[in-house]
């Protein structure tokens, strides 16, 4: 059933797993995961969801071309494994186009599910709201993150959700849960982005007047674990917002975006002082560096 009205920015619900006392049939669930060279996550993250206590589940590995042990991995945990070189959104959507589940989890390699309920309790939140297309997760960094994890961490959630808070931008694609049927009908991922196709999926699932649950209910994303990972990642996605333009892409503005950042950095050096989160010298440095990779693709381009 389609809301009556689209939108312009991602309708965001606040939920966490306690407001949710209903139980439902469980679904199928598909969980869809791109991988590249991705060893030294994903054993952790495969093991993670065969682990959960829910009756019916899937995995998808659409592999772009590991050349070290990631496709071994794959297949000892996996219900499907497929070969598949080009665009990102092309490759998460070959997923969707494969998936037998009512649900699917578009999902990266690098994500860990802390307890084996986390996934009933975060379907049965899902459920519980029937004209919501997504259950949009909270990732937070896992126990034995670097500093640098730490902060790109903090300062990314703040910005979305201060943004989502507001009424701005487009949410929800990464690391979420779906109802299968509502990204078929907005046609799916963009097979043309090579990154930043997590928001070309919110943008249509938000116009065709769809709600976005955002759940508080973590899971841990083990990403960026230097300074030099989140730049070469940072290189691919500001040429691919580039071509789209930002405002476009997301649903903010750069000004709206840069003022952001300097609150963001300004509260960072407020939690140094007083809360002593020592990864918090380094936020300012994290958005910097985005900052500049940004701007240089910009001016290359």
């Amino acid at each position: 059933m389609v809301s009556s009205s689209s939108s312009n920015f991602s309708q965001i619900v606040l939920r966490s797993a306690k407001n949710n006392t209903e139980n439902f049939e469980l679904p199928k669930v598909s969980f869809i995961i791109p991988t590249l060279n991705s060893e030294r996550t994903l054993e952790k993250c495969l093991k993670s969801i065969i682990a959960q206590k829910y009756p019916s589940i899937e995995i998808i590995i659409i592999d772009g071309g590991s050349t070290d042990n990631t496709i071994g991995i794959a297949k000892r945990y996996a219900t499907q494994v497929f070969k598949f070189r080009g665009s990102l959104g092309a490759a998460r959507q070959l997923g969707i186009d494969h998936a037998s589940g009512e649900l699917v989890a578009n999902w990266d390699s690098d994500i860990y599910i802390p307890d084996k309920d986390w996934l009933r309790r975060a379907v049965q939140t899902l459920l519980s709201h029937p004209n919501s297309s997504t259950l949009w997760v909270y990732n937070t960094y896992p126990p034995d993150s670097t500093a640098v994890q730490k902060a790109f961490s903090w300062y990314s959630w703040k910005v979305m959700l201060d943004f989502a808070k507001r009424g701005r931008g487009f949410w929800g694609g990464g690391n979420s849960i779906f109802r299968k049927q509502m990204i078929e009908e907005v046609g799916g991922f963009n097979t043309e982005d090579e990154t930043g196709e997590d928001f070309s999926l919110a943008k249509k699932l938000s116009l065709k007047g769809y709600k976005v649950i955002f759940y508080n209910d973590y899971v841990y994303h083990d990403t960026f674990r230097s300074l030099s990972e989140l730049v070469r990642k940072d290189i691919r996605r500001a040429r691919n917002f580039n071509r789209t333009g930002i405002n476009k892409a997301m649903g903010v503005s750069i000004r709206e975006l840069l003022l952001e950042y300097i609150k963001v950095v300004m509260l960072s050096m407020e939690n140094l002082v007083t809360k002593r989160e020592v990864f918090s010298v380094l936020v300012p440095i994290v958005v910097f560096c985005r900052l500049i990779v940004y701007g240089l693709i910009y001016v290359a381009y």
